[in-house]
């Protein structure tokens, strides 16, 4: 089981080498800490050696936002992410069109962590891995975790986006994302 921490201040040499997971609510600060914890990283490590798989909406109403709304990327670094990303809970009208959006997420982004596992760096950060998880599988996470020496994640862990028409996407997102938290060496949840 995974260390467990609440609204702690890490660095970047305290994620270096590690399995992190950064839990919290919408518009928490999760892609803000990762941004902040990247800046460092990019410093502590070769840049060559590190990919960056942003599966994040782009924000709208205050929820959602990619890394590069807070952090210029170097050239450098491998920079993967989607054009589109749908909310399916957001912005799906029925349980048809949820479950429809979540499986659109699922075709464009499973294809960015296969280039990874096929292509792997010595470290991988990844933006808001539960849009993957309504329909994607976690054993692809997991094969992205086990290749990469520092593994640095988000993940939607809240209250605000449970309704998700029926369709189960809301409890396999948390079911899964307990999971992956299993396998980290530290948890930080953002209140």
């Amino acid at each position: 089981m995974a260390k467990y921490k609440r609204n702690i201040k890490l660095k970047g040499r305290d994620v270096l080498g590690k399995k992190v997971l950064v839990l919290g609510e919408t518009g928490s600060g999760k892609t803000k800490l990762l941004a902040e914890l990247l800046q460092e990283l990019m410093v502590l490590m070769n840049p060559e050696e590190m990919t960056i798989i942003d599966l994040a909406p782009q924000r709208a109403r205050g929820i959602g936002g990619k890394l590069t709304d807070y952090i210029n990327l170097i050239s450098k670094v491998r920079y993967l992410s989607p054009e589109r990303v749908y909310k399916p809970r957001l912005t799906g009208t029925s349980p048809e069109e949820i479950l429809r959006y979540a499986e659109s997420n699922k075709k464009i982004m499973e294809p960015l962590l296969n280039r990874f596992i096929q292509k792997p760096t010595e470290n991988l950060v990844l933006n808001d891995v539960t849009l993957y998880l309504h329909c994607g599988e976690l054993e692809t996470v997991l094969k992205c975790v086990g290749l990469a020496k520092t593994f640095l994640a988000t993940a939607y862990y809240g209250t605000k986006l449970v309704d998700d028409f029926g369709t189960g996407i809301s409890s396999r997102e948390r079911q899964l994302t307990n999971k992956l938290a299993n396998v980290m060496d530290l948890v930080i949840k953002i209140d």
